[in-house]
């Protein structure tokens, strides 16, 4: 008969248990025991009343002792004590099992013989697998010796009704296969973020919610996104917050629907997914909560899908209906759903992506992790991701995010370098290849086919209609060996790889599409004029975000350096009859009095959470509001001010995907030069805006003029206050987004160079922004020789100031640090020591 063992430990210990886990498998596989231990409790189980239940009906109980076990509350006061009894009932047998060095000399669990072998510490042996193995000979002879004395557990009633196993552990279930290192096992809990939603607004406003408002006001809704949007997730979320409600709620796939007898179908949920309970029961029960999920998939046609549907809101009034966003336009031949609310699933914003990615470092450790590591760590992966997944690239789902933090994790954790994000694309590809069930073998016949059409699809500037399509292929299959159109065609669209609507075909993400665009010019460039002419047009039309993409991924594809001197060229076109600014005093003594008499700087009394949060919503807002025409054409200046944004970011993003590659010299030249194109924009903007600041502030004025309280004085002075405003933003913004743009983490050492050779005002701001926002650090040298440099130059001071207080906002600083660069920079502190030690004691 199995033992059932109980392994108690600090969750700082979490490595030792696993460990131990590990090297109990042989007497799990042989059936001699079963383990369990507080990772195992389910979402929605009272995680005390589980821990007790299942501590006493243990018979060997495990201590892992340590320091931290020592120090824990819950484990020397409940846990010890309950399992002492046990084991002086002779009920269950409690074996310490020492860790860590630590004495515990005066514990009441001293009196029992621990191990390893003389108590020596796991730690502490020269060889751990030996240590645990020593342990485990030690728990097979307590497991032979020890006849537990026969509990009589209290008898279950019949006639509880409770979820069953299965339905416990498919709500647990992620659906898709996760590895992580520091656990053996992700549930869903562990990585499951509350997705926002879109209410249907009938004014046109836009309303955006939490997802937890569905199970806090229920009715009837339906609820629509993209695929793999993470719908039965969301359904699994709410299954459990109903259940915890005491509420009985169902989950129906309606692919398995295929009779419109409700009767029938819930019956079949019920014996999967409760204990003891029927239908009539069901019904009469007055919780019932009906969950359909993929409703576009229901095997019934249109009459008895509205039978079935009618007869579902007639037995409850709550229920939750996904389906896919196109479904939306059947919504009409339904009568069923006309009551029912509407709600559009969002993708995951920078919000919610900051928590998912928190939740994945946390992951085994996060009871341990320090908030520094922990930031640090998630804004690096995050700095990974958001090149990765731009808007209308990689959509921003849960399983693309997932996917890649576990390309990222493996890649770290075998020392390996991606010298190109574009890796990270291909591997998307090359999974989506898997899924078709497309033999490795083929792969290259796929990839060529996806990179001939992506060019035709390129050169048409537009999906091709199925008679093109036909036209296509003849022409493939002249100048490659042949391949089945149909099969082909089948795989592709059904897995995701293209989309095909009945009128056109085209990719069904722009990530594939720019990935194979890319490629072919990559190949082709070299022998093939028309590929050259399109990499000019390209080029031309810069500021465009789909150009912009294809020439990032043509780096990724070819390592020559033609496409480097191309990019180079046209940044250094970009305002060329324009010098550098450099943000000296003489630059700027215009807004000397200006600066004089703007308020000083304090540093505010901030929770970083709370500023991270606030941050990330003001980004997702942004991204919602933005215009998403960036095909169209736009005038010559505004063109080339796009061009220079788009410019330095793909030369930022050159840096980062290939640094391991380009020569110092290489990244220097391709750094400075974006960085230039931006400085030449500033200069512009810096001699357009004192040009015409007299036009800007009777502008100004004449709006200001509508406000009968102010005197003509009064209107000139806050007109003239706006003007420099406006003038030190964009002067501040331009600053930092070229920061922003060509910095890396791994090329900080390029960037110091390069500020010792430039040594401009400007330069040095830069460089100090990099600095803070790749390396995560504050260098209380620097920023001192920061100060030194610039304490005549009271613009360029404050700009400095305002990016090490946002610094402090969005990461942990320590007070000693906060008190030294409070005298460098003459920035109160004050109040912030008392939020510092809050956090303490929080801790």
């Amino acid at each position: 008969m199995s033992t059932k063992v109980f392994i108690s430990y600090a969750h700082k210990d979490e490595n030792y248990k696993e460990s131990l886990v590990e090297h109990m498998s042989g007497l799990i596989r042989a059936g001699l025991i079963h383990e369990w231990n507080d990772r195992k409790i389910i979402a929605g189980q009272h995680w005390k009343d589980s821990i007790s239940e299942h501590l006493e009906s243990s018979e060997l109980i495990v201590f892992l002792i340590s320091s931290a076990f020592m120090n824990s509350d819950y484990c020397m006061g409940v846990e010890v004590d309950k399992a002492l009894s046990m084991h002086k009932e002779k009920k269950a047998q409690l074996i310490p099992i020492i860790i860590r060095p630590v004495d515990w000399a005066d514990s009441e669990l001293s009196k029992l013989q621990g191990l390893p072998k003389d108590a020596l510490a796991i730690s502490s042996w020269s060889n751990e697998d030996e240590a645990w193995v020593n342990v485990i000979s030690g728990l097979k002879k307590h497991i032979q010796q020890f006849q537990p004395k026969d509990i009589s557990l209290p008898e279950k009633k019949p006639d509880s009704i409770k979820p069953s196993e299965y339905i416990l552990n498919w709500l647990s279930d992620t659906e898709i296969v996760l590895t992580h290192r520091k656990v053996n096992q992700v549930n869903l809990d562990d990585i499951y973020v509350i997705p926002d939603i879109e209410l249907e607004s009938k004014d046109n406003l836009v309303d955006i919610k939490s997802s937890s408002y569905l199970h806090k006001e229920l009715g009837h809704f339906i609820i629509s996104g993209e695929e793999q949007q993470g719908k039965t997730s969301l359904l699994k979320y709410l299954y459990k917050k109903l259940l915890q409600k005491d509420y009985l709620p169902i989950y129906i796939d309606a692919f398995s629907v295929k009779k419109s007898s409700i009767e029938q179908v819930i019956s079949k949920a019920l014996q999967m997914q409760y204990e003891n309970m029927d239908y009539t029961t069901y019904s009469k029960s007055g919780k019932a909560i009906i969950l359909i999920d993929n409703l576009d998939n229901i095997g019934l046609n249109l009459k008895f899908k509205n039978i079935f549907l009618n007869d579902i809101t007639t037995l409850t009034q709550n229920t939750f209906i996904t389906c896919h966003s196109s479904y939306n336009y059947v919504y009409g031949e339904i009568p069923a759903l006309n009551e029912h609310q509407r709600i559009e699933m969002l993708s995951l914003g920078n919000k919610k992506r900051e928590e998912l990615v928190k939740k994945w470092i946390s992951l085994g450790v996060e009871e341990n992790i320090e908030d520094y590591e922990l930031y640090s760590k998630c804004d690096d992966l995050k700095s990974r991701l958001n090149i990765i997944i731009k808007k209308n690239i990689v959509p921003p789902k849960p399983i693309y995010v997932l996917m890649l933090l576990q390309m990222f994790e493996a890649n770290a954790q075998l020392n390996l370098d991606l010298t190109s994000y574009g890796h990270c694309y291909q591997q998307l590809i090359y999974q989506s290849f898997d899924k078709a069930k497309i033999l490795k073998n083929d792969f290259d016949k796929y990839l060529n086919v996806l990179t001939e059409l992506s060019w035709e699809i390129f050169k048409e500037k537009d999906e091709l209609k199925n008679n093109e399509l036909e036209i296509f292929f003849e022409n493939y299959n002249k100048k490659f060996l042949p391949v089945d159109n149909n099969e082909v065609l089948g795989k592709l669209v059904g897995h995701s790889i293209l989309c095909n609507n009945g009128i056109k075909v085209g990719f069904k993400y722009p990530y594939i599409y720019y990935f194979f665009v890319g490629k072919k010019i990559a190949e082709s460039y070299r022998d093939n004029d028309e590929t050259k002419d399109k990499v000019e047009y390209l080029l031309a039309k810069l500021h465009r975000e789909d150009f912009a993409n294809i020439l990032i991924f043509i780096t990724h594809h070819t390592k020559d350096s033609w496409v480097l001197n191309e990019i180079k060229m046209v940044l250094s076109k970009l305002f060329d009859n324009q010098t550098e600014a450099i943000l000296d005093n003489n630059q700027l003594s215009f807004m000397a009095d200006f600066m004089k008499a703007i308020p000083e700087l304090i540093l505010e009394q901030r929770e970083i959470q709370n500023e991270r949060d606030s941050h990330n919503e003001r980004l997702d807002t942004l991204e919602r509001k933005e215009n998403n025409n960036d095909e169209s054409e736009s005038l010559d200046i505004l063109a080339n001010i796009n061009q220079t944004f788009k410019g330095m970011e793909i030369a930022g993003q050159i840096i980062r995907n290939r640094h391991a590659t380009l020569t110092r010299d290489a990244m220097e030249d391709l750094a400075r030069t974006g960085a230039n194109a931006g400085l030449r924009f500033l200069e512009y903007f810096i001699k357009m805006s004192d040009m015409a600041k007299n036009e800007i502030i009777k502008l100004i004025s004449n709006h200001l003029s509508e406000y009968p309280n102010l005197t003509n004085r009064e209107i000139e002075k806050q007109a003239e206050t706006a003007y420099l405003h406006l003038t030190y933003g964009i002067i501040n913004g331009v600053t930092r987004k070229i920061a922003s743009s060509i910095g890396s983490k791994e090329a900080l050492e390029v960037y110091r160079d390069m500020e010792k050779k430039i040594g401009t005002p400007a330069f040095l701001l830069i460089r100090q922004a990099i600095e803070l926002q790749f390396n995560k650090s504050i260098s209380i040298e620097h920023i001192s020789n920061c100060v030194k440099e610039l304490k005549d130059n009271q613009v360029c001071l404050r700009i400095l100031k305002e990016i090490v207080i946002q610094h402090i906002y969005m990461f942990p600083v320590e007070y000693k640090e906060k008190q030294q660069l409070s005298q460098l920079l003459g920035v109160s502190v004050q109040g912030q020591r008392i939020m510092d030690m809050k956090k303490i004691g929080k801790g």
